[in-house]
């Protein structure tokens, strides 16, 4: 086995030693999208050109268009070895319904560490930032695919821990609201670095302490939406 892997190796090369074609095509390939995801975060989708990307990968212009078909190609396979890394690096929990409140918990958990761990590649989360505010033609494949296996299992839980039977409506906008909460740590990173004490937030501002915070105030809202809803309709009357 390991004499064929160094045969098929050494298969692309020739006399001399130099890289084949084939392997040079996709060193090419590889070098287009590691150069073309931060380009594209820093630029956007409209901002961002083949020019660029091809000057900080280091091949020729042509070379897009040769393995991606134009941009929008290149852009939907960057987006595609987004949400793959991603998944691997942040898997979406499984869902216990036998413990509702512990799975909410992991899953608020998963949601900031999306949102906020950027030690790796600090573009990624920028690029989707970047779709939120301003959609490309690959908007709802990112939807489908990032976000709607988290959201159906944050309704799901939520559902769950509610006390009474709620509207899917209901359910979906407490799924709408631990998802704000979690955001607003991200777009309101500078003001909060402003708001409060550098000791604070190293102390009480950890993806950990956030999670539990925001389980907490759902919970609590599960707990109390029902009785919460029929006071305010009350008041309306």
């Amino acid at each position: 086995m390991a004499n064929s892997v160094s045969n098929s190796l050494q298969s692309q090369r020739n006399p001399e030693g130099e890289i084949r074609p084939n392997e040079r095509s996709l060193d090419t390939r590889s070098r287009i999208l590691a150069a073309s995801g931060p380009v594209f975060a820093a630029q956007g989708y409209a901002g961002a050109t083949v020019r660029e990307i091809c000057s900080t990968a280091g091949v020729n212009i042509a070379s897009v268009g040769y393995h991606f078909g134009d941009k929008l190609g290149l852009y939907r396979e960057v987006i595609h070895d987004l949400r793959l890394a991603r998944a691997k690096r942040f898997p979406t929990p499984n869902t216990d319904l036998r413990k509702p409140q512990d799975t909410l918990q992991a899953l608020v958990n998963t949601l900031l560490a999306r949102m906020l761990i950027t030690e790796e590649a600090a573009w990624e989360t920028e690029l989707l930032m970047r779709e939120m505010q301003d959609p490309t033609p690959v908007f709802e494949s990112i939807v489908e695919g990032f976000f709607r296996p988290l959201f159906d299992q944050l309704t799901e839980t939520l559902q769950l821990l509610v006390k009474s039977e709620l509207p899917t409506h209901a359910v979906q906008h407490l799924a709408f609201s631990t998802v704000g909460q979690c955001l607003y740590y991200r777009v309101g990173a500078r003001a909060i670095q402003v708001l409060i004490p550098e000791q604070e937030l190293d102390a009480h501002y950890d993806i950990e302490s956030l999670a539990q915070h925001i389980t907490a105030v759902m919970l609590a809202a599960c707990e109390n939406f029902a009785a919460s809803q029929q006071k305010i309709e009350r008041s309306d009357k």
